[in-house]
């Protein structure tokens, strides 16, 4: 039977290995997917002649930005602690996909004191409380109910 040391104040190394098992089986049961299929159209495995990694007109800002702001996430944490981070960090990714040009709505909207009447700042101000109730919830959750560590 399986047997799992637990100690409150590691519990949260508990669901890295979970989840990196279940994308290695994840991995292994499309690699089998993807060698039945060339096997029955008879292409080769690996086909690089004209392979594009990314298409094209690719976003050149939301790639690059998630990459960055992912990289960025993971010390915050340790500088902010996990709530501060995931409120600022869902808002940052929000506000890239959504689309950065609505930042420049803010000085508008203070300026003509018309905030709500305002698409781009209206979306912002939902961003943000999307970002504060969902950060709040997921920390009250697994940090109160369930007892798990966040880092």
């Amino acid at each position: 039977m399986l047997h799992v040391n637990y100690k409150p104040s590691t519990s949260h190394w508990l669901f890295p290995p979970i989840i990196m098992g279940i994308l290695a089986f994840l991995a292994v049961v499309m690699l089998i997917q993807r060698a039945l299929k060339c096997k029955k159209q008879g292409k080769p495995f690996f086909n690089f002649k004209n392979y594009h990694f990314l298409v094209a007109n690719w976003d050149k800002v939301r790639l690059p930005g998630t990459l960055l702001l992912l990289v960025l996430y993971f010390p915050s944490m340790d500088l902010l602690g996990f709530l501060p981070a995931s409120i600022i960090f869902i808002f940052l990714f929000n506000v890239l996909f959504v689309g950065v040009a609505q930042l420049a709505s803010i000085p508008v909207a203070f300026k003509t004191k018309k905030f709500w009447s305002n698409p781009d700042f209206r979306s912002l101000l939902i961003s943000l409380i999307i970002s504060v109730v969902s950060s709040t919830l997921i920390w009250f959750l697994f940090g109160k109910v369930f007892k798990i560590t966040l880092p």
